[in-house]
């Protein structure tokens, strides 16, 4: 069964993606397969969301309520990062993450992209 992701346009001005790890998982790969999104950044998320369990612990031990990927400083300067932080939690039995994006992410972007994927999405304002 394929969960709702939401799409969260905060007013900061920072777009959250909010799903189940797997549909995310999905996404990511697509972005970096599909859309040339081959980055640091993706990658890092990627590994991060595929040792869920092992991540979601060292958060919880530390206290952090987000963990940043790394990038690269040319992936930087050419505006091609994708993510900025994430978030993983763990919602009735499910593992879910909330990804905060670059800010030069645009909404009608991935808006596409889960449309592509054929990924049900809504699209809330805070």
């Amino acid at each position: 069964m394929q969960s709702k992701v939401r799409l969260v346009r905060s007013f900061t001005g920072y777009i959250y993606v909010e799903g189940s790890c797997d549909v995310l998982i999905k996404l990511l790969t697509h972005l970096r397969d599909g859309y040339g999104r081959n980055t640091a950044d993706v990658n890092d998320t990627l590994r991060i969301l595929n040792n869920f369990e092992a991540f979601y612990e060292i958060m919880r031990r530390k206290f952090k309520d987000f963990i940043s990927p790394k990038k690269d400083e040319r992936d930087l300067i050419k505006g091609v990062v994708t993510i900025d932080k994430l978030k993983l939690l763990k919602k009735d039995g499910m593992n879910y993450v909330v990804l905060v994006l670059d800010k030069k992410v645009e909404l009608n972007f991935i808006s596409k992209v889960l449309s592509d994927l054929g990924i049900e999405f809504e699209v809330v304002t805070e």
